[in-house]
Formats: C-alpha cells, structure tokens, sequence
C-alpha cells in the first residue's frame, strides 16, 4: 500500500490595521516560517496587498496532523515596522492569532508630512497658547520662527515639530498627566522633541504633590540662555510618559519649562520591544504618537489628531 504524501493543511485569519486602527498604506506580505522545533510545515510567503482591506484569510498552509505547526508568522508592510509572533497552526481549521487585531507601528523614515487639523480647527485652549508665543532663537535651527505667533507659528512649524506640539497639548491635557497643560504659556522655542515655554509659579508644588507624578532626573536637559535648571517630573504612566523640567531666568526669576514626551521603557510589540526612534539625538514625535495610540488601544484617549503621508 502506498501512503498519501500530502501534509494536512490550515488557514490563519489576519486582522491588520496601522495603529489607529485603519488599512494599512502601502503593500503588504506576511511570512511563514515552521519553527525548527516543531515537525511539519513549510516557508511561505503570501501577498496580501489590498488596498483598503484589514481582513484577510491565508490557507493552504502545511502543518501537522494532530498536534498542529508551530509557525512564526511576521507581517510587514512598506511604510511600517514589522509585527512577528508565534502561532501554532492547527489543521483543517480557521486558526486566530492571540493577538488581533495586529497594529502595525510606522516606520518614520517613510513619513513625508502629516495630515493636521488648520490652525482655525485646533482647540481653542492650543490656539490661544500659540496666540501668546514670544519665539526666540537660542540655536540657529529655531531662526524660522523667531517672532511668530498665532496662526503664522503654527503654520511654519512643519510636520516635525507641528507633531510634536499636537502630541505635547493632548498628553499635557489628560488625566495621565493631571491635566496640567493649564499652567503652561508663551511657547518660546518649538522643536521636533520638546517646547520650551513660561511655566506657572504654582506648577512645580502642584507636580511635586501630584499622584499622577514622580521626580525625575534633569541631567539630559540643557536650561536655555540665561536660565539655570530647577526640578523635573516625569508622570508615572507605563509608556509615553510627560516630563516637565524646569529652569529660571538667573536675572529676572522667571519660570520656564523644557517639556518632552519619552519612552525610553519600550513597549512590548509583538516579538519585539519598540523604543523610540532618535534621529540626529532627538526623539521622533511620529512614534511617539504610535506609543501614545498603543497605550490605549481601544477608546484612543491619546490620539493626538494627526494622520501621515507617505512618499
């Protein structure tokens, strides 16, 4: 008698969204690999390019009999980071990941521009706060903006540090944070990774009584011209965690504050620990938004209001 040869086979069922929880832009490939413990399988690799889509079904996918394949499956896609997880495959069924929906993390190198609400359609307590500004220029790369304010500012500012100001208001404005974008004023200097800006005498006593905060170190933080740094905060949520810094004007007394989104913990994604991106020495405010989105999956609390393009 001669024996059938043919492996049984499965079928896995992907739920793949960007982090907001949309189609994912661009093409789009999971990969197969049997784990080399694990009997039965084989490498595959399917297209799964469809613009628009989210679900999808792969099948045909060798695995053993009985016990089922283990399988690392990693998912990618042109304009984001890749997913990978373990997933055992059993046969003659519709197997589901653990994890699912897989969000896809983007690849900043791929971001060209954001998309962002104008400066008429922003939150009047943010338009009010550009509104005041009195930019400065303690290095050269901050020229651009010296003197703006109001819409002019907020139109000058670019993708980068338009993110970051969006990213800033929304964290400093919620409860994780104590809401204490309330004490802040007359931005100063915007950047890609952090605002400088006039602080409420009140801010330090009520960051140093908040539960929502703990004391932090300031040695990575450089007090701006004429100013020596005072304490810093950062609030105590697991990732995408706010720190205010604050430093005063040796001659006049003022008080300002260097205020910075980290997420220098990581985040477990899939296989992978994500830490954020750091070009040129600064953080990348577009993963920063996709820590913020990923600290809260679900009802989006953090979701800062911008979308990418991609080139």
């Amino acid at each position: 008698m001669i024996r059938s040869t043919i492996m049984p086979t499965a079928s896995l069922k992907l739920d793949i969204t960007d982090v907001p929880g949309e189609a994912a832009e661009g093409e789009l490939e999971a990969r197969f690999t049997p784990a080399s413990s694990s009997a039965g399988g084989q490498n595959m690799t399917v297209d799964l390019t469809t613009p628009g889509e989210t679900e999808f079904v792969v099948g045909n996918l060798e695995c053993r009999g009985g016990p089922g394949t283990l399988y690392t499956v990693q998912v990618s896609a042109r304009n984001y980071r890749t997913f990978g997880f373990v997933q055992m495959l059993m046969e003659e069924r519709i197997n589901t990941p653990t994890e699912s929906p897989i969000r896809l993390v983007v690849n900043p190198k791929r971001v060209t521009g954001i998309i962002a609400p104008d400066f008429p359609g922003l939150p009047a307590a943010l338009r009010t706060f550009l509104s005041g500004a009195s930019m400065t220029a303690p290095k050269a790369e901050d020229s651009d903006l010296a003197g703006l304010a109001g819409q002019a500012l907020y139109d000058a500012l670019g993708p980068l540090r338009k993110a970051c100001l969006l990213n800033l208001f929304k964290k400093a404005g919620h409860a994780s944070s104590d809401r204490c974008f309330r004490f802040l004023s007359v931005p100063a200097v915007m950047r890609q990774d952090r605002c400088f800006c006039a602080a409420d005498d009140r801010m330090p006593e009520f960051l140093r009584r908040s539960e929502a905060f703990g004391t932090a170190p300031n040695l990575l933080h450089d007090p701006l011209p004429g100013f020596q740094l005072e304490d810093s905060f950062k609030s105590k949520d697991a990732h995408a965690n706010l720190q205010v810094t604050f430093q005063r004007h040796k001659t006049t007394g003022a008080l300002s504050a260097d205020v910075d989104i980290d997420e220098s913990s990581g985040i477990q994604h899939g296989l992978d620990v994500l830490r954020h991106a750091v070009t040129g020495g600064r953080t990348n405010p577009y993963l920063i938004r996709e820590f913020m989105l990923l600290s809260d999956p679900v009802e989006q609390v953090l979701d800062p209001g911008y979308r990418f393009n991609f080139s």
